[in-house]
């Protein structure tokens, strides 16, 4: 509280102080000299510069549309809004850097095409959001355009006439900051909305925030700091505190960091113009910088993770060019952020950011990003779940995986506690499916989430994690479910056996289970393995389900099965269960069941602890989607009916190689003849996995504390003793 006391002290002080000089947003009067002066000798800044201005010319060519709204993302009116405030963007920045009034008369009478129109609107007329905006469908949006705007603005302000600027700042600015921030007065609904901590309010705070410093108004800057009532309960800076854990995570995952860190980064870039002497990017010990570094950990193949709501996207977005080039600019010593600009995005902003991160380009200063495992805790204290990801240390092996025991996530969270996936050789193996949304495609729901975002996606059963009697814990109720996470139980980045783990002990009652995770340099295998232990016990018996989504062609199962050829039947009726096909059934194993499929030119198996009363189901997404919103996509499952302590012991083994150009195959058949439990006594674990050839991998775990000094010596049922040291050891014959 103290660091937040002494920042708004700072602020109402000294915020005033540099509020006359225009431009001062992204763009400074300095940076905008020294720009103009090296015209043709910055390569990648006079590109993007380039690039800047030809948007700018064909925008000045355009015909200014402003038309009713009525359509939601990708429709008519929506992009034509959207268009106009990327018009007003671009030509107020090429005004400053080419001095050429065109630009800044087409800025002019956009906005004041927006005095005439603004006025009349009542709250947009779709109805598909609970915070409506008046331009656009929601209120997202309408804080968007004024991020954009504001840029505008200050970039032609000095251009502009007093009387200009009186007109604008009181027919169109100051009543669309106060609709952000309340909303109309006949429906005060964006009061929460802008009270809110997620990235909604972020863009808010940015919106206002911006807009305020242009036309000199302290207030409302503060009220974008601390919220419209100025208490710090909510605004900029307590969203700085909330939503980001001291690691950089945010709450709602990777994809929505990719967004938020967009307004975050801008607005911060902002007020260090507005006032250096805030220090905001070194606000709590640098918490955006962490957040940037998090965002580009967090990503496979320059792609973002796919948990949580989240769709296809990574480096390139342009919410990373801002994020990358502000960052550089706030701490040029990270020379990994001038890799990631030069070798995905090929582009920069046209700002004092941008012409920063051009010029380490052009002096040869980028170093490769250097991808890492690693462990981001979640929630502001730092003490709600963490997310780990584990990296191999051989360079040569293009890896990850990934163990999300978090919080919820907020409203973009799903219901997925201690799922995993993996990533191998480019390609996204053991999967995630992230969001059922179409983005901005109106034919789909507008670009809105489809209902199957609710009815698939966000259950537990769409995730590899434990359903227990076919529901989705909390009864699918996010706001239950983000009152409780799991707990971490140890992890470890050891050279040739890390691991993740973690309890949870609230989403289903009376059930209580935990992951153990290990991801193994193997000596007689020729990739690492991941060894999955998945522990529940339970008050009484229950129905679980271990599902693996999975991303390739099914190639075997060691168990004789039944295919549906003709018909299909559906795996339930709801919580997800109702979009699966079932393609095929089986009984399990005596001792093990493994699953073989192929992605790309490698083979993955998955082989697990089963009896013959296993039920084993072959299945494929795509049932109950009368519009075809759901992608088409493969999922392996174990059922245990009537179990109340049970022990999934897996392994998932990559293998083989599969060139179809050459013709030529090798190691097709898994390795992994069988997995037995050795010991399974309330304080260890130990599990031996035998391999072809006569070898083993015993895997001990040590789970009634996570104290790494301790050595532990336990006797198995056969007799034979074993110690290790730690919590987590493995043996290998």
């Amino acid at each position: 509280m103290k660091r937040l006391l002494i920042l708004l002290v700072a602020l109402s002080l000294g915020g005033m102080l540099a509020a006359a000089e225009h431009p001062m947003l992204l763009l400074t009067r300095g940076g905008v000299k020294e720009m103009k002066a090296a015209r043709g000798s910055v390569p990648t800044f006079d590109k993007s510069l380039d690039r800047l201005v030809a948007d700018a010319d064909k925008a000045v060519e355009r015909e200014i549309c402003l038309p009713v709204p009525k359509d939601g993302g990708g429709g008519y009116s929506h992009e034509m809004h959207k268009l106009n405030y990327y018009d007003m963007y671009n030509c107020g920045i090429a005004f400053q850097l080419t001095g050429d009034k065109k630009y800044a008369e087409k800025v002019r009478k956009i906005l004041f095409a927006y005095v005439d129109f603004y006025p009349s609107l009542d709250f947009h007329p779709l109805g598909l959001s609970s915070n409506p905006g008046r331009i656009f469908w929601q209120t997202l949006n309408e804080s968007v355009f004024l991020v954009h705007t504001s840029v505008a603005y200050d970039c032609i302000y000095d251009f502009l006439s007093k009387k200009d600027r009186k007109t604008l700042e009181e027919k169109f600015f100051r009543p669309y900051a106060d609709f952000i921030m309340t909303g109309l007065p006949h429906n005060r609904a964006n009061i929460k909305m802008f009270a809110t901590l997620n990235n909604w309010a972020t863009w808010a705070c940015a919106g206002v925030g911006m807009i305020g410093m242009v036309m000199g108004d302290d207030t409302l800057v503060q009220k974008a700091l601390k919220g419209s009532d100025l208490t710090g309960e909510s605004g900029f800076l307590r969203q700085m505190d909330v939503l980001f854990s001291e690691d950089g995570y945010f709450t709602e995952g990777a994809y929505y960091l990719r967004y938020a860190i967009w307004p975050f980064v801008t607005f911060a870039e902002c007020l260090d113009h507005y006032d250096p002497s805030l220090r905001i990017f070194g606000y709590r010990n640098g918490i955006l910088l962490k957040a940037v570094d998090a965002l580009l950990q967090m990503a496979y193949e320059g792609e973002f993770m796919h948990f949580n709501d989240a769709l296809e996207k990574g480096y390139s977005a342009q919410e990373l060019i801002s994020a990358v080039d502000i960052a550089y600019h706030a701490n040029p010593s990270d020379k990994a952020l001038l890799w990631v600009s030069d070798t995905y995005q090929h582009n920069v902003l046209v700002s004092d950011a941008g012409f920063a991160v051009a010029k380490g380009i052009r002096n040869g200063e980028a170093k490769k990003l250097q991808l890492r495992s690693g462990y981001y805790r979640d929630g502001g204290d730092s003490n709600q779940g963490a997310f780990t990801i584990l990296r191999p240390y051989n360079k040569k092996l293009n890896s990850a995986v990934t163990f999300k025991a978090t919080s919820h996530g907020l409203a973009h969270g799903h219901f997925d506690r201690l799922t995993f996936a993996y990533y191998d050789a480019g390609n996204e193996i053991i999967t995630d499916y992230g969001a059922a949304r179409f983005l901005n495609i109106e034919a789909k729901y507008n670009g809105h989430y489809t209902h199957e975002n609710e009815s698939w996606a966000k259950s537990t059963i769409a995730h590899n994690t434990l359903v227990v009697d076919q529901k989705t814990y909390y009864g699918h109720k996010w706001r239950k479910s983000q009152q409780t996470w799991p707990e971490p139980y140890y992890h470890s980045f050891r050279e040739g056996l890390q691991m993740a783990s973690a309890v949870e002990r609230n989403a289903y009652p009376g059930v209580v289970y935990a992951r153990y995770l290990v991801y193994a340099d193997v000596p007689f295998l020729e990739y690492p393995l991941i060894m999955d232990l998945l522990k529940v016990k339970a008050d009484g018996p229950h129905q679980y389900d271990y599902p693996i989504h999975y991303n390739g062609h099914m190639i075997s199962l060691s168990v004789p099965y039944t295919r549906a050829v003709t018909e299909m039947k559906t795996l339930g009726s709801d919580n997800g269960y109702q979009h699966l096909w079932v393609e095929a059934e089986a009984s399990g194993g005596e001792g093990t069941t493994s699953y073989t499929w192929l992605t790309g030119y490698r083979m993955y198996t998955v082989t697990t602890t089963t009896t013959p009363s296993t039920e084993v189901k072959i299945c494929r997404l795509g049932a109950g989607d009368p519009d075809f919103n759901l992608r088409s996509e493969p999922m392996y499952l174990l059922r245990e009916k009537n179990a109340a302590d049970h022990l999934f012991a897996s392994c998932v083994e990559t293998h083989g190689k599969y060139d179809l150009q050459v013709e030529q195959s090798a190691n097709l058949v898994h390795s992994c003849k069988g997995i037995e439990t050795l010991l399974d006594d309330g304080s260890a674990l130990v599990v031996r996995y035998d391999f072809i050839g006569g070898h083993s991998a015993t895997l001990c775990v040590w789970t009634a504390s996570a104290d790494e000094s301790l050595t532990h010596t336990v006797t198995l049922p056969s007799g034979e003793s074993l110690s290790w040291t730690g919590v987590v050891d493995a043996k290998y014959i």
